[in-house]
């Protein structure tokens, strides 16, 4: 079918809330047929927001081709790109790449995009004409929006009047053979220029400072300044603090944010996109969960998701709204980073139980809009004066703080007579107007008493603390913990699926929180143990303060029954307070339930007895196989201490949340600052030979042992990279067909389960492996014994281990001896791919542009060193492959110098980290791989516990033994020597491990070739493919052709913006050059060229990008081979245009995408086009590769180009060529 929209971009004021917040220069999306009604409304109502001014939803069916014919009327050159979609690159593109011809349009012009949609999904669209990431840019002031594709044969319609609707977010849509849902657009975007009604930049009503940037959902925002500041002038709510009525209706009556409507148990799916430019936000809706991958059903379940720029996600909600239990009510759908949830980042999923008709109001008399029911489902009761249904029965006062929840609180009310014509029939406290243990017949009952207490923590042996550590404990430890009999940790309470969960909440804080180089004095009365995952009654057991339901926390010394049910083992959830997080969570008010299979019981790993909480824990089953459990938190914005009392990257002032403290994991870290031993060597910062154990956790089993590894974020803000060195695990848990890995990005609330195998004793590295993190302390080990220990007792169902017969090892104070070579666990015969790698200093040209590195550090065969010093040879990161059945023989050398590095002195200044310290270079070098398999004691890489010595220093050499034991594909390889001074200088690498028989081209001659980021992959029984291999990095410190340091993205903005107030928006992790394989393209040298947005991109103005152009003809078969080893913790993304691919290339039933997100150290990946060069209709023409992070990503030379050829390339082999001297041979 061909589908028509006429779309016109505008310049017009967005209104983000009812306070009169605005974008004085707003730039919108919307359907020509809307533009005058849009102008007359925004000018009739210039402070009020008006509900045509939102991002463009349209819609259209998979295998529709589209037609949008763009008018721009805004004042600069624009576009619109479309991902997901197959188009000619020549004339739809919406941009202005390459050699192609210019598909963006200028002021009052229009062009033809024609589009074709070959598979369902998000079509997300946004402007290319102007990439600038400062507050003059289009895409951070709103020029973007989405393309809906459905379903063949479906319809949709206006959920309000039940008529035709031909664009809008929210929309209920229909098929002939399928069932009918309500489809909601959710697009997150940040950093968009704001302003108050009186023209200036918005305050904190308390600290009078301006507050964190603008996070919003649709061009709206509802901030806690705004309420905050009509309770301090007295309107509204006299004896309330803030934060914890921030999503109060009753108080303050609904946001200006959307609020999702619809019956109980409608099917429903969240179009969730984000179309902002910087940050990468968790989305968490309560109450709900929903798979990973909406296409299979093997895949994990989630209820947080982590997303970055340009990116997206179809959240297809299991069980409909009210998930499993039909819960109704409100249930919060929010950004979790706290400083985004906080200035508004927020909306409501309002779930009702009576039909809407347009006759109701809300408790505060405004009327409640008609709701159409879906045709395919049964309408819900009329409401009745007896039974007026949801919000209606619950007896609150509007402009005071939502009443407490009926039968919950310990010496509190009973019902009412509305309410209890709500309730279910077996209403008891917790569980009052929807019962979730009645899922199961006859549950297990498991009760806790649980209290959230005020003590001092102390995070590591350099008395690094928080004086007001703040955590949940069960009653039956209270005593001990505080004592300090029994070690704090978060608390992680364990249950089998099918249980009912009682838990009597009991509030032991004061009710005022002291204020300190961190925080203000705050009110902290009330607060909450609210849970993910589980099934609860939103209205009673949320232990939150949201929309017009009840205010379900408690007071100092009150106590409160929640009621949760466990119906599937759903790995850990997550539990918080929910009232006060901003003060309170990064003082680690955080903690879990982890969910057994059923008939699983759960061990204290030291005694054997039976335990019903611990973070580390041996579970046993009479079915599947036993296992040890272990649960992490990673935190930041941690507020501590040292032990003289001076606080540790305290914020400018007390209240701001630019960034403060630190990062830990389960309340310890293990800063590398204060491991350096006597010979100050970086090399050894991780042994516990020279510097004992870390005091974070150390994870014990047995050589052999099943292992599951639960990851969680407590706190607060940031993004973080799990990786586990030695062990991987499928990426979708229940489902064997996916892709190994051994890496996670985690964004706080997520929650990962990990089921790991040990397979050799030694000592295994788990680390939150960015520079920062782990600089500050966030890393552990797993500790595999081959021998009997008395604090680990055996899995039942295992063999006992050998009786011990040599003591434990200690710390000396020395370094370990050099590890000796031992045999990979491979085959005898197995083929030994040999590869002698030397590691040197030499300058690095990032571009054309004169940057580089004059202090480079990289890896390089030994045969090529002499043609790459001597000019003779590109530089390029080292990109080595084998295949399944190999074993890889590296033989490492060192050829560092101490007076080559930058710094000698050990003081690193840029890139800077929170807590710089004395960190003096190491001339040790190592190797480290991902996803292979090796013995950790002795080709791991690094040197790392009771392991031996696996760095090579200069005059040394090593030899490392990895076996391929499958073709995971693309492995980072890294530096673990000196993670401070070594790896932003160039120190990484890729192993590519191919299928069985693959040899490597070259594009040029189609001879063999050893390292290549570029070759022809010829396998016998595939088809021969093209294969790019892509090393993403940021945080190099370069500098450019004068010799000047680079501080991006600082100098490399393209606005201008004052250096100071750009510099208060970078945060530590932000700084540093990027791009992909030693090279960059940054926007400002073209900008300074020819000072034209719309030309940054095109090689007819400024030549080719000097990053990696990727060639290919149409149609050719391509492999992009992806990893980032390198290096902060700033979220990336990857965009092909016109392309797209299985999320997983090992999986093909797996989603189909044309972006990654969240990329981030650690990250390693393989992309298989469809359909080749060109996609679905083979078009030639130049395709951007590039990151979907407008700030800073794109701006600092993160693109390039994927240029598919017409005619015939003199230095590039057609694929055929290949299948001609096969032709030629056999005739030999």
């Amino acid at each position: 079918m061909k589908r028509f929209y006429h779309v016109v971009a505008i310049d017009i004021r967005i209104v983000l809330n009812t306070f009169g917040d605005h974008n004085e220069h707003g730039k919108i999306y919307i359907l020509k047929e809307n533009v005058d009604k849009v102008r007359k409304a925004v000018e009739k109502n210039p402070f009020t927001p008006v509900d045509l001014v939102e991002p463009l939803c349209i819609r259209a069916n998979k295998g529709d081709t589209i037609e949008i014919l763009f008018e721009n009327q805004i004042k600069t050159s624009a576009g619109m790109h479309f991902q997901e979609a197959d188009y000619d690159v020549l004339n739809s593109d919406g941009a202005n790449v390459g050699f192609n011809p210019n598909t963006l349009v200028k002021p009052g012009e229009q062009i033809l995009y024609r589009l074709t949609a070959n598979h369902e999904g998000i079509y997300f669209f946004s402007d290319l004409g102007d990439p600038d990431s400062s507050d003059d840019g289009t895409n951070i002031n709103g020029l973007f929006g989405a393309l809906f594709v459905q379903k063949m044969g479906s319809t949709w319609t206006d959920p309000v009047t039940g008529g035709p609707l031909n664009s809008g977010a929210i929309a209920d849509v229909h098929h002939p053979f399928a069932p009918s849902f309500r489809e909601f657009g959710f697009i997150f975007h940040d950093e968009m220029p704001t302003q108050d009604i009186t023209g200036n930049r918005p305050l904190d009503p308390v600290t009078n400072q301006e507050r964190e940037s603008t996070h919003a959902i649709n061009y709206r925002y509802e901030p806690l300044q705004n309420r905050k500041k009509l309770i301090e002038e007295g309107v509204v709510c006299p004896d309330c603090e803030g934060e914890e009525v921030h999503h109060d209706s009753w108080v303050f009556g609904d946001p200006a944010t959307p609020i999702y409507r619809g019956y109980k148990g409608d099917p429903v799916k969240f179009r969730l996109v984000h179309g902002g430019v910087k940050e990468t936000h968790v989305f968490h809706y309560h109450v709900h969960t929903w798979f990973r991958d909406p296409q299979n059903t093997e895949s994990n379940i989630f209820d947080a998701q982590a997303i970055s720029p340009q990116n997206w996600y179809t959240i297809d909600v299991l069980y409909g709204l009210g998930s499993l239990q039909e819960a109704i009510g409100d249930a919060i759908i929010h950004c979790h980073l706290y400083p985004h949830f906080g200035v508004g980042m927020w909306a409501l999923n309002r779930i009702f139980d009576t039909l809407q008709d347009g006759s109701q109001c809300y408790p505060n008399g405004i009327p409640i809009k008609p709701l159409q029911p879906l045709p395919d489902r049964p309408a819900p009761p009329r409401p009745t004066k007896e039974r007026p249904g949801f919000p209606n029965f619950i007896p609150g006062k509007v402009g005071c703080k939502a009443p407490r929840p009926p039968l919950g609180i310990v010496g509190g009310r009973g019902l009412t007579e509305l309410e209890r014509n709500a309730a279910v029939p077996t209403a008891r406290p917790g569980a009052v107007f929807t019962d979730p243990c009645i899922i199961e017949e006859n549950p297990i009952v498991q009760e806790f008493n649980v209290s959230l207490i005020e003590l001092p923590l102390v995070y590591n042996r350099e008395g690094w603390n928080d004086p007001k550590g703040r955590i949940y404990v069960l009653d039956e430890d209270l005593d001990d913990i505080l004592a300090g009999r029994k070690e704090p940790e978060p608390l992680v309470i364990h249950m089998n699926a099918g249980t009912c969960l009682s838990v009597n909440f009991t509030n032991r804080l004061n009710e005022v929180a002291g204020g300190d180089a961190f925080q203000l004095v705050t009110r902290t009365y009330e607060v909450g143990f609210h849970v993910h995952f589980v099934k609860f009654d939103v209205l009673v057991s949320d232990a939150a303060n949201v929309g017009w339901n009840y205010d379900s926390s408690v007071l100092p010394g009150e106590t409160i029954r929640y009621e949760f049910f466990a119906d599937t083992e759903l790995k850990a959830w997550f539990l918080h307070d929910h009232l006060f997080p901003n003060y309170h969570q990064q003082h680690g008010v955080f903690g879990s339930g982890n969910v057994h299979a059923r008939f699983s019981k759960v061990l204290d790993s030291k005694t054997g007895e039976e335990v019903q909480s611990g973070a580390q824990v041996t579970v046993t089953h009479p079915l599947i196989p036993d296992y040890r459990d272990f649960s992490l938190f990673v935190q930041d914005f941690t507020l501590l201490f040292d032990k003289n009392g001076c606080p540790l990257e305290p914020p400018e002032f007390p209240g701001s949340e630019d960034d403060p403290g630190l990062f830990a994991v389960n309340y310890k870290n293990e800063p590398l600052q204060f491991r350096l031993g006597e010979d100050c060597d970086p090399a050894y910062s991780f042994s516990s030979f020279v510097n004992g154990d870390p005091v974070t956790p150390i994870l014990n089993c047995y050589e052999g042992d099943p292992i599951r590894i639960r990851v969680l974020q407590g706190s607060q803000e940031e993004s973080h990279s799990f990786n586990m060195h030695g062990l991987r695990w499928k990426a979708e848990r229940p489902d064997s067909e996916t892709s190994f890995v051994c890496q996670e990005h985690i964004g706080i609330s997520e929650s990962f389960t990990f089921e790991l195998a040990v397979p050799n004793s030694g000592d295994y590295l788990w680390t939150f492996e960015t520079e920062e993190d782990l600089w500050n302390g966030c890393w552990g080990l797993v500790r595999a014994f081959d021998e009997e220990v008395d604090f680990l007792i055996p899995l039942p169902d295992r063999p006992d281990p050998p009786k011990r017969t040599k003591d434990l090892p200690v710390c000396t104070g020395k370094p370990p001896e050099k590890a000796k070579l031992v045999e990979v666990d491979a085959p005898p015969n197995a083929p030994v791919k040999r590869f002698d790698i030397v590691a040197f200093h030499i300058p690095i040209p990032y571009s054309k542009w004169g940057e580089k590195d004059p202090f480079g550090i990289i890896f390089a065969l030994r045969k090529d060193v002499k043609a790459i010093l001597a000019g003779k040879k590109k530089i390029q990161p080292l990109i080595i492959r084998a295949n399944q059945g190999d074993v890889v023989e590296i033989n490492l050398e060192s050829r560092l110098e101490f007076d080559q590095f930058p710094f000698p002195d050990g003081i690193w200044p840029y890139p800077p980290v929170k807590e710089q310290a004395f960190y003096p270079p190491s001339v040790r070098i190592s190797l480290h791989p991902q996803l292979i398999q090796y013995d950790v004691k002795s080709s791991a890489g690094e040197t790392v516990g009771f392991n031996p010595d696996q760095t090579v220093g200069p005059g040394e050499k090593i030899t490392y033994r990895w076996y391929v034991d499958l073709p995971v594909g693309a492995c980072g390889l890294w530096d673990m020597a000196d993670i401070r001074n070594h790896r932003s200088l160039g120190t990484f690498g890729m192993l590519i491990a191919e299928p069985r028989g693959t040899q490597t081209l070259s594009q040029k001659t189609l001879k063999p070739v050893i390292t290549t980021d570029r070759a022809i992959i010829k396998q016998p029984f595939l088809p021969t493919t093209r294969e790019f291999a892509l090393i993403m990095y940021d945080g190099a410190r370069l500098v450019d052709k004068n010799g000047k340091l680079i501080i991006d993205p600082v100098d490399g903005i393209l606005g201008g913006v004052d250096p100071e107030e750009l510099g208060d928006l970078v945060d530590t992790y932000d700084n540093g050059s990027r791009g992909f394989n030693y090279r960059t393209e940054r926007l400002i040298n073209r900008l300074n060229q020819v000072p034209v947005l719309k030309d940054l991109f095109s090689s007819k103005v400024h030549g080719d990008p000097s990053t990696p152009i990727l060639e290919a003809y149409p149609g050719d078969p391509i492999t992009i081979r992806f990893a980032n080893p390198s290096e902060r913790r700033r979220a990336h993304g990857f965009h092909v245009h016109g392309h797209y691919w299985n999320t997983d290339d090992k999986d093909i039933f797996s989603q189909v995408k044309s972006i990654r997100d969240h990329i981030v150290l650690g990250d390693a990946f393989d992309i298989q086009l469809h359909y080749g060069a060109g996609s679905f209709f083979n078009f030639p023409g130049d395709y951007m590769y590039r990151s979907g992070n407008i700030r800073w990503d794109i701006e600092q030379g993160m693109w390039g180009i994927l240029r598919v050829h017409k005619n015939l390339q003199k230095n590039l082999q057609p694929l055929k060529a290949i299948n001609d001297v096969k032709k030629r041979n056999k005739k030999k």
